[in-house]
């Protein structure tokens, strides 16, 4: 279960979003030998301002400053096994908090035939603190094709690091064809 609430306010060219969100899932442990159940509960704020400026003609410049507090609890809980021994497991509770500046550029070029190609790079740096990791960041590089009237193509990468050295990397392709 998920619940959201999201407050969008714009000035020109500031945008302000925020999310609510509260959710938990229900578990079920099967190990073979030791068998139980726990349940999850977790809330999430999180606060975006982003802008968005017109750099020239083709260039767009957008500016983010985002704030995320995460939490995340799980009561004690208890496996048994099929002797009926148990072994009481201690609950915990994950907290997070990440504050992050960053941009994206984006260029729009209207190619001879018609279409339009739009390139895209961006960054972000920021710090986690409570149970994160320190500082983290990410960069990305993006490709739009479209024929501005009933389609789209888009290509991304995304690189992201945390401050254990820990690293994550993603590709996405999009298309998208309007009736």
């Amino acid at each position: 279960m998920q619940f959201a609430f999201v407050l969008r306010g714009a000035s020109e060219s500031v945008f302000l979003e925020a999310n609510l969100l509260y959710g938990g899932s229900s578990n079920d442990i099967d190990t073979g030998l030791f068998k139980g159940s726990f349940d999850t509960t977790r809330w999430m704020a999180d606060v975006k301002v982003t802008g968005e400026w017109q750099l020239d003609e083709i260039t767009v410049l957008t500016p983010k400053l985002r704030a995320v507090y995460f939490n995340e609890e799980t009561d004690d809980y208890t496996v048994k096994n099929a002797l009926g021994e148990a072994i009481d497991l201690k609950g915990f509770i994950e907290e997070q908090a990440r504050f992050s500046i960053g941009f994206d550029v984006e260029r729009t070029l209207e190619l001879e035939n018609g279409l339009t190609l739009s390139p895209t790079v961006g960054a972000d740096i920021g710090f986690a603190s409570l149970d994160g990791e320190g500082v983290f960041g990410r960069v990305s590089a993006g490709l739009a094709l479209s024929n501005n009237d009933n389609w789209d193509l888009d290509f991304s990468l995304l690189f992201n690091i945390e401050g254990d050295g820990s690293q994550a990397a993603g590709a996405k392709v999009g298309a998208r064809v309007r009736f």
